[in-house]
């Protein structure tokens, strides 16, 4: 055992450590246990550097950084760190196949540019940026999400910024290593940028842009060679492609892109001419006027009436639906039905914001009311996910852009008011760097959203607005704040990520006690749903054993021993 985890087998042996693959006993989840080699815990620079790993991921907190859970010691000289564990492969396996496809090479690089970028505002210079660090996994819909890993090596503001260690050591790799580093000089954010401009290279052309047979001649290369032309080796590489590898690739700093903002314009300009320069087959029905989106309706529950809404927005947190005629009383209680197929699944929720057919007019949308809503079964996870999915549309960016800020503002407002899941735009088994990055992209979006509104929104409701998303954010990104949030509202994926991320078993009981005592018909509730899964079982039926312990953990999210026997049956019929 390290800490809340068991070891389970070897992932992996590096220059400053030993990876092993864990799971927690209790949820089940897996993490990476990184150990520093004992033969370095001796010294206190080497544990510093290793920690300082720890440290600089913490410092940063975005979603294609690889995260970092907890840190220790195990007695008497194993210094360690637990860490997200990758289900993927890193990029240098995709590059042994040879030249990336350059539509996945920029999407590549604009993540990993990013990531940098959010690091060197933190103070973080990466400084042994390289494939072997980029891990690729399948995840939102794509093949090549991109997690930065290895911040071992990496420059903390205030500590030393050369690229030797005190011992002489050299930090980084040498095809990848920047001019500077290469004859020790002081590096910064465009050190990172050369080493970028390096992969990009590979990408384009399928080789290094220096090699050699001993790590002096490479380094001599990156002070003094230039490198072939990009498209002598690649014909068929764009030509601002070729330039911005070639800016990366200066040898003097100054000449490069001055930091990590740059270059993502730059490559995003490119991936606008390629996109452009792509013949598009016309779509059928092509020129005429864009469609709505499908009608997503939700059936209203009122004392003997049934009144049929249109769902405007659709969270699982919350709902917007159009209404012509008053509303339900704000704070009232609602009950609502969804369709999925063939079945009908009613939900509960509460009315928390009215628009008025004055305030719909004035923001170019309709009346209605927001509903946010209460705990959720799995068929009605599912129910929504299906009505959210039957409003969708691809994204329409002129669409978007058009949009009066007016409008913008209020949709964001209405979000605040479902709760900070429906804010962030995150579902309620979000993972922390999820939660942080969606947290980031929406201030940005709020910033931007306040030099088009008028003054008085500009002066009151926007810096209400970002209260409310640093509250969120707060809220939902320390494990230690979201689980008695999410334990109240019955989210025991959420209380599972909390665990996951180092709650200690003594700090969740004591959670429990204090829920329990604040609502103690949960537990008697828990109690009848885990007889019923107990007998499923028994009976060989696990669909039915795993609804009756999701009814448990909804009532009572805390308790460890339902998480135990849910995730062990879940993570059976995963596997299968």
């Amino acid at each position: 055992m390290v800490g809340s985890f068991r070891l389970e087998r070897l992932l992996g042996r590096g220059g400053m450590g030993t990876v092993y693959l864990a799971g927690h006993p209790i949820i089940g989840s897996r993490v990476a246990v990184k150990f520093l080699h004992e033969s370095m815990s001796a010294s206190p620079d080497l544990v510093g550097r290793f920690y300082d790993e720890a440290r600089a991921v913490n410092l940063i907190g975005h979603e294609n950084i690889v995260a970092i859970y907890d840190l220790g010691l195990l007695p008497p000289s194993r210094y360690y760190i637990v860490m997200e564990y990758l289900e993927g492969s890193p990029l240098s396996a995709r590059l042994r196949a040879g030249r990336v496809e350059l539509r996945i090479g920029i999407d590549i690089l604009l993540q990993l540019a990013d990531a940098l970028r959010v690091a060197h505002e933190r103070g973080v210079i990466h400084r042994d940026l390289k494939p072997e660090n980029v891990f690729l996994l399948h995840r939102h819909g794509r093949d090549h999400f991109v997690k930065l890993v290895d911040f071992g090596v990496a420059k903390l503001g205030g500590r030393d910024s050369s690229a030797r260690t005190a011992a002489g050591a050299l930090v980084g790799t040498p095809e990848y290593m920047a001019p500077e580093q290469c004859d020790n000089r002081p590096i910064d954010r465009r050190t990172d940028v050369y080493a970028l401009g390096v992969m990009a290279y590979e990408f384009a052309t399928g080789r290094l842009p220096f090699v050699g047979p001993s790590v002096p001649q490479i380094l001599l290369a990156q002070l003094r060679d230039h490198p072939t032309a990009p498209r002598s080796l690649a014909p068929d590489l764009p030509q601002a492609m070729e330039d911005l590898i070639l800016r990366a690739l200066a040898k003097r700093p100054e000449d490069r892109y001055p930091d990590m903002a740059a270059f993502a314009t730059a490559l995003e300009g490119v991936q606008r001419s390629i996109a452009s320069a792509v013949p598009h087959p016309a779509a059928p029905g092509a020129g005429a006027p864009e469609g709505t989106p499908p009608e997503a309706m939700v059936d209203l529950l009122r004392a003997g009436d049934v009144v049929r809404l249109r769902a405007a927005e659709v969270t699982r947190g919350g709902l917007f639906l159009c209404c012509e005629a008053p509303p339900p009383p704000l704070l009232s209680p609602v009950r609502l039905r969804l369709r999925d197929g063939e079945r009908a699944i009613e939900i509960s929720g509460e009315v928390v914001r009215h628009v008025s057919a004055e305030d719909a007019a004035r923001w170019r949308m309709q009346p209605g009311f927001a509903v946010q809503l209460g705990p959720l079964d799995t068929a009605a996870r599912t129910a929504i996910d299906a009505l959210a999915s039957q409003r969708a549309r691809p994204p329409n960016q002129a669409t978007a852009l058009l949009k009066p800020a007016p409008l913008a503002l209020a949709e964001l407002e209405l979000r605040a008011a479902t709760g900070p899941y429906a804010l962030l735009g995150c579902g309620e088994d979000a993972e922390f760097t999820d939660v942080r990055g969606r947290a980031r992209a929406l201030r940005r979006e709020i910033e931007e959203l306040r030099s088009r509104l008028p003054p008085p929104d500009q002066a009151s409701r926007v810096p209400a607005l970002l209260v409310q998303l640093e509250a969120a954010r707060s809220l939902l990104g320390s494990p230690s704040e979201r689980i008695l949030y999410d334990a109240r509202r019955g989210n025991f994926r959420g209380v599972a990520h909390c665990v996951t991320a180092g709650a200690p078993v003594a700090s969740v009981e004591a959670r429990r006690r204090a829920l329990l005592a604040e609502q103690p018909e949960r537990e008697a509730e828990a109690q009848r749903h885990r007889a019923r899964a107990q007998v499923a079982c028994k009976l060989g039926n696990e669909a039915a054993a795993l609804a009756e312990y999701e009814a448990a953990l909804t009532a009572d999210p805390l308790d460890l021993s339902l998480h135990g026997a849910y995730w062990e049956i879940a993570r059976k019929r995963a596997g299968r």
